[in-house]
């Protein structure tokens, strides 16, 4: 059994925030086992799916799991890999994949291209190929939808992050265009894989390991850190809007400072579930007390928080001055011990 009924009712309980004796935790650990092989190169490591396979297998079977923690593989090809499924192009590095198109996809805005899905592209074959794979060992774990990307920023990576911040004031009339285009693809695309998922293990997962029995996806838009709130509100919010409406649950994935000023926008859409936020490289921690107004702003609109990779250590404080409700947690542990210490505080400070 990959998931027990129990955690199934704490995730339930997350997605509808309600209030049960602590947070949701996701707690895992590693047993010290030596890690799996290194790449001979890039390619290696992106684009070979049986060497991704045993990578998996070999990471599930040394990875033990407590409080609401379960086996889940991300198929992991890169933030916004459905812009190499519809004519753009995609390059490997040690660390991700990228979607920097050179030459630019969308070349000018006077002849844009449609976009299509290309179910014989490279990086289409390789998802369907990779989630295949993992599908077959469905005994062992569960297998997430893929990073699709956020409909803006798959954009950006076809027409160029800076190209398309002077094209919002030039032609916003064309980008918008584009965008409804692109939005029923993306539609369709996460549709066919989230029930697939759904319908053949019961329950889908996403890079957020996060359980549901119903369609989810965290939505995002980093390219939104250059955007103003008014421009916000007129390219981005009614996109967010529109998936959250087909989506039986939604998160936002809030990256970083530069996004702030969009939270009262977010926390507009009634069908949003909860934010993540992520504070982003040099910055406090998430537990740091910077963030609590933040924290309270969202539970005060109704939605739940998401906080993946969590300082065990910052938690006490964390309990102290933020409700549990609605409120998810990932963190390493280095055993059960641990797990067992953090549950009890959790516990304990709960209010």
């Amino acid at each position: 059994m990959l998931i027990t009924e129990e955690q199934k009712r704490r995730y339930t309980a997350f997605w509808n925030r309600e209030k049960t004796d602590r947070a949701c935790f996701y707690l895992s650990a590693w047993d010290g086992a030596p890690g799996f092989r290194a790449p001979e190169n890039p390619t290696q490591q992106w684009c070979d799916i049986p060497y991704r396979m045993e990578h998996t297998l070999y990471e599930n079977a040394h990875t033990r799991y407590f409080a609401e923690g379960f086996p889940t593989v991300f198929t992991n090809f890169g933030p916004g890999s459905l812009a190499a499924c519809i004519g753009g192009s995609y390059k490997v590095s040690p660390y991700t994949i990228w979607f920097e198109n050179q030459p630019l996809f969308i070349g000018d805005w006077e002849n844009p291209p449609v976009p299509v899905l290309h179910k014989d592209s490279e990086m289409y074959r390789m998802i369907e190929d990779m989630t295949t794979a993992m599908l077959t060992h469905g005994d062992r774990f569960f297998t997430s939808i893929s990073d699709i990307g956020g409909t803006f920023d798959i954009i950006a990576a076809l027409r160029g992050t800076e190209n398309l911040l002077y094209d919002m004031y030039d032609n916003p009339d064309e980008i918008k265009a584009f965008l409804a285009k692109l939005e029923i693809i993306w539609r369709d695309y996460y549709l066919d894989y989230a029930n697939r998922l759904i319908r053949e293990q019961g329950c889908m997962t996403s890079w957020m390991h996060i359980w549901s029995d119903k369609t989810y996806y965290p939505l995002q838009c980093d390219y939104s850190a250059m955007l103003s709130p008014e421009m916000f509100a007129e390219f981005i919010l009614p996109d967010l809007r529109f998936q959250t409406e087909y989506m039986e649950r939604s998160i936002y994935h809030l990256d970083g400072i530069g996004e702030l000023p969009h939270v009262d926008h977010l926390l507009s859409l009634p069908r949003l579930c909860a934010i993540q936020w992520t504070s982003g490289d040099g910055k406090p921690p998430l537990t740091d007390p910077c963030w609590f107004e933040l924290y309270h702003r969202i539970q005060a609109a109704g939605k739940g928080i998401v906080l993946l990779g969590a300082d065990p250590a910052g938690l006490e404080n964390l309990f102290r001055h933020v409700s549990q409700r609605g409120l998810y947690i990932s963190c390493g542990v280095r055993d059960e011990k641990d797990a067992k210490a953090l549950l009890d505080m959790a516990e304990k400070l709960n209010f």
